[in-house]
């Protein structure tokens, strides 16, 4: 069986992008993936783009990267203009190109790149709120090699890259389900009474985060061990809370156990399992959730100083982009909820839906929704013919190439869902290729799937079509589009196909517990990352876990442990030639950038580069540069002799007017 390919950044910088790959390889490890890294020739942004045998024009399904920092496209005048041509290059080119482009500028380049489809922007102000650094710059190395930036921050903006080509691929989740005592405010409402709950910085920081998920898309519930009523009293006794009662979707608050609960508000959400986050203070309880419903993301809340910094790196929450149906996915689902309640308490089927008043419009998706288009090919799982999953560059390579992509938009009397289907399709002979037909659970139901199939055949007749090929692909979770399909008729002609009608069912089949048998989805070891992978500082420490060297002298120990991190290898001795061990004109630059920045002396070249240069000499050289105040030995030799042949008054004139100097530099 042959080996996936491995995914592969393909990168195009306008400064030397190469001390990225270290990081992104070594993320790897955390995603279980193997990551490659390929390079586009330096500062070429645009010829990158444009060109059809560019590393971004041959890098299918992966991530193509372009970074840029402003003062590299030109003088300061034309800056802007070369800004926006760059911004217009990839406007043309990126629906075209098989991954999607993640834009990284040190500047925000505000709307010039938003809503592009198959492009994502990582600003730097982004980058700096997951991996914050002391010092980004580094003269030396832009001085050098083009490197401007220190090792820290090349890390930094190495995990940040990673993490965003993470969520762009990832499947979202769609609910957070939040305990409450002890991890929505501190104390136990039952117990305590309302007022004798608090709410601590770190209770606050999960409010507020759980309030930013709900504005990008995703539903808050409740799932917890209480009495119903102790809790909206919690929620009524302290409006100061960020979160309120009317911000969460649906809750089980009972004392069944909390996996009871998390499949109940899965039926009752017509969602999957794997589409749901519990958030809980109790590691028992998060443990029983793992092994009884694995598809769910267990997380077991840190202590209270922690919680903020926990959020912030559970990397399963993030999203690059949000569209107008995920900011109003709560409100829409509010709708859903009405219209179950409805049904349930009917008492004839037939006028329910007659009164309805069901509206569903097809029409073929704009260039302002290829973007929505994707999301639903990548979250749709229960009524979805085929399960195709494709990103934006895709679905517009559909349309640049005649095939028709339509969307379903769904209103009925308990609210407007919006964009929530999806049929793609092209005429071939007398025959009408169905490739994909999805919709969201939301609108199942109520008749939507036999409206549009029904339009179909209307719309294959109208293009000269006589028959209707419809595929079906089995998957573990699309048993509601397997009973519709089984339903139509092999190879229907047009006219079966339009005359299609719905009959109402007391129960429409969604997924149910037997979805519980799916196994666990989670790859990623989301808390690992969290809590271990959350700064700089701790990536570095484990990608710098080579085996110890022990040389003669702290310096030499030291240094050895940079030529590890750079050149790869365990094996390094005092003796050792950095050439020889594989060093070349770049790694050159970036060990001197690492000693200026681990020992705050500079080399020059020419310690590096002598032929006779070993670790051993290296060292002693650095040790040299420390000893003497960063000046080498011969020239510190030549100073004290220019100094001892001086008179005590030529001394201290020469004293005084160096520490006037040093004086006036101070108060400027």
């Amino acid at each position: 069986m042959p080996s996936p390919v491995p995914f592969c950044f393909a990168i195009s910088a306008s400064f030397t992008a190469e001390p990225l790959e270290p990081t992104l390889r070594f993320w790897g490890g955390p995603l279980h993936s193997e990551f490659h890294c390929s390079f586009a020739p330096f500062n070429q942004l645009i010829q990158t783009i444009l060109d059809p045998g560019s590393v971004f024009a041959t890098n299918k399904h992966a991530v193509n990267v372009l970074l840029y920092r402003a003062q590299d496209l030109g003088a300061p005048k034309r800056r802007q203009e070369n800004l926006e041509a760059l911004a217009e290059a990839v406007s043309a080119r990126a629906a075209q190109l098989q991954s999607p482009i993640l834009v990284v500028p040190d500047t925000d380049p505000g709307a010039l790149f938003r809503d592009l489809p198959s492009v994502y922007v990582l600003t730097p102000s982004q980058v700096d709120h997951w991996y914050p650094t002391r010092q980004k710059y580094s003269g030396q190395g832009d001085q050098l090699g083009g490197i401007p930036y220190t090792e820290h921050y090349y890390i930094a903006l190495g995990s940040a890259i990673a993490r965003a080509a993470h969520a762009i691929l990832k499947a979202p989740h769609k609910v957070l389900a939040l305990d409450c005592d002890n991890t929505l405010w501190k104390g136990i409402c039952g117990e305590d009474g309302p007022d004798g709950v608090s709410l601590t910085a770190g209770h606050r920081s999960l409010q507020e985060f759980a309030l930013k998920q709900r504005q990008a898309g995703m539903l808050l519930t409740l799932n917890s061990k209480n009495n119903e009523a102790d809790v909206k009293e919690t929620f009524e006794q302290h409006p100061e809370f960020p979160l309120q009662w009317r911000d969460i979707t649906s809750a089980r608050i009972d004392w069944n156990p909390k996996t009871l609960g998390l499949s109940s508000l899965a039926s009752e959400l017509s969602l999957g399992l794997d589409s749901f986050i519990f958030l809980d203070d109790n590691s028992r309880e998060v443990s029983e959730v793992d092994e009884h419903l694995p598809q769910v993301l267990g997380l077991t809340l840190p202590s209270e100083e922690g919680i903020g910094l926990f959020l912030d790196h559970v990397w399963a929450f993030d999203r690059l982009k949000v569209t107008s149906a995920d900011a109003s996915r709560a409100a829409s689902y509010q709708g859903v909820q009405e219209f179950g309640k409805a049904l349930h308490n009917a008492n004839s089927l037939e006028a329910f839906y007659a009164a309805l008043e069901l509206e569903v419009a097809i029409r073929p998706i704009n260039s302002d929704e290829v973007s929505r288009a994707s999301q639903l090919t990548q979250r749709t799982n229960q009524f979805n013919f085929t399960t195709i999953r494709r990103n934006e560059a895709e679905i517009q390579s559909l349309l640049n190439t005649g095939v028709e992509v339509f969307g379903v938009h769904v209103r009925d009397r308990f609210g407007d869902y919006g964009f929530t289907g999806l049929v793609i399709g092209r005429r071939f002979n007398e025959d009408y290729l169905i490739d994909t037909v999805l919709l969201s659970c939301r609108v199942l139901g109520r008749g939507v799937e036999h409206k549009v199939l029904a339009w179909v055949g209307h719309h294959a007749a109208q293009s000269g079509a006589a028959r209707v090929e419809v595929p079906f692909q089995q998957s573990p979770r699309n048993a509601p589009a397997e009973e519709f399909w089984k339903s139509l008729p092999a190879r229907p002609t047009t006219e079966q196909l339009a005359s299609i009608l719905f009959e109402p069912a007391r129960e429409p089949e969604m997924e149910t517990r037997a979805s519980n048998l799916v196994p666990a989805q989670h790859a990623v070891d989301y808390s690992y990352i969290a809590m271990n992978l959350n700064s700089v500082a701790n990536i570095r420490r484990r990608m710098r876990q080579h085996e110890h060297v022990e040389l003669e002298t702290a310096t030499e120990t030291r240094l050895a442990a940079i030529w590890q991190d750079l050149l790869e290898c365990e094996a390094i001795a005092g003796s050792s030639n950095f050439f020889d061990l594989g060093g070349h004109s770049l790694k050159v630059v970036l060990l001197l950038m690492r000693i200026q920045e681990d020992f705050q002396v500079s080399l020059g070249i020419e310690d590096v580069y002598a032929a006779d240069v070993t670790l051993e000499r290296m060292a002693r050289r650095i040790d040299e540069l420390i000893a003497f105040g960063g000046v080498g030995h011969t020239e510190y030799t030549r100073i004290l002799k220019a100094i001892e042949a001086m008179s005590e008054e030529e001394a201290l004139m020469a004293w005084n007017e160096e520490s006037g100097a040093n004086a006036h530099s101070v108060s400027r």
